[in-house]
């Protein structure tokens, strides 16, 4: 699953530079495979090694040292790029003591629409907030078989986005409530039993439905209700067939730099901005991305891969007890 991992924050990049694709925003799309990517990850970390209400807290630090390494890296970065190559733009008005605080919590960037945190030190992040909502809840939900409920209720919230009755790009595609049954159709593909599956697959099915008749003029096309409905639709059976894969050493590889590509694209998209002021043609959509895997590689080995170490150790000791060996990470 690396390479779609990859595949999948590239394609965040390309959308941030203003490109879609056949009037849709890849990016999107993109994101809704991950937050299915997240759902299958969490269930089987939960499942493994942290299924029991004492372990939440151990779940919790074990995400803490997944997210912030390279988040706490690239932030640090990009408030320097805009500080000293954008004075006077509105990313350096963002600049505050109030928003850098926010933003360091991570929560509160999910909730920047209602102006908890800033949006424009390092813009993609905003899924990271939503994403640690999702870790706040998911270990609970499995542990006390809330999936069903949850996962019910969050449909109801989407569809009342996606036909308008409430803000569509909120709770549609940016708050948990709206997306929750998104994480949960990854979370069902884990070990899926036939019922599990049929949730799955059925909502994948409705979705493409959906995804149609926007299209078709059936259902009013409002923001970005097409692209989570093509992003349901496809991803679903792309993860799906993609966890039945055996191990690869590259395609772990690529997997790794992946979240360096969709943290750090528009660090440098802001220093180019301000040494090379240019139009987002060919020539800088591929320096832009060559730039950005280059420096994931750089921030794997040098930031992300110690803070590995200790979340292996974390996991051992909340699985087996210190000492014993842990299993190879599958996607996290």
């Amino acid at each position: 699953m690396g390479a779609y991992r990859l595949l999948l924050a590239v394609l965040v990049a390309v959308s941030h530079m203003g490109k879609t694709f056949m009037g849709l925003n890849p990016g999107v799309i993109a994101v809704i495979s991950f937050l299915i990517i997240s759902g299958f990850v969490m269930t089987s970390l939960i499942e493994r090694n942290y299924k029991a209400p004492e372990k939440v807290g151990l779940f919790y630090l074990d995400r803490a040292l997944r997210l912030y390494p390279q988040f706490l890296f690239y932030f640090v970065v990009s408030c320097a790029v805009i500080y000293f190559l954008l004075p006077g733009t509105p990313q350096a008005a963002e600049l505050t003591l109030r928003n850098i605080a926010a933003s360091l919590a991570i929560v509160p960037l999910g909730f920047y629409m209602f102006g908890a945190a800033g949006s424009w030190i390092l813009p993609p992040a905003w899924s990271l907030g939503l994403e640690m909502c999702f870790y706040l809840m998911i270990p609970f939900l499995i542990i006390y078989r809330a999936r069903g409920v949850a996962f019910a209720l969050s449909v109801v919230v989407f569809m009342a986005a996606c036909l308008g009755f409430i803000n569509t790009d909120l709770y549609g595609y940016r708050l948990l409530p709206g997306v929750l049954f998104m994480f949960l159709c990854g979370s069902y593909l884990y070990k899926a039993q036939p019922k599990d599956l049929a949730i799955a697959a059925g909502t994948a099915v409705v979705a493409a439905l959906m995804f149609a008749a926007i299209m078709a003029g059936w259902i009013e096309r409002r923001p970005f209700n097409a692209e989570v409905t093509a992003g349901i639709a496809l991803g679903v059976p792309a993860v799906y067939l993609l966890t039945k894969l055996r191990f690869h050493r590259i395609d772990e590889f690529l997997g790794n730099i992946s979240y360096g590509v969709f943290l750090n694209h528009y660090v440098v998209m802001y220093f180019l901005h301000a040494v090379w002021s240019v139009a987002y043609d060919g020539a800088v959509v591929a320096t832009v991305l060559a730039l950005s895997l280059l420096l994931s590689g750089v921030s794997y080995y040098c930031v992300e891969r110690p803070a590995l170490k200790l979340r292996h150790a974390l996991r051992a000791g909340a699985k087996y007890g210190v000492g014993r060996p842990l299993d190879r990470e599958t996607a996290a």
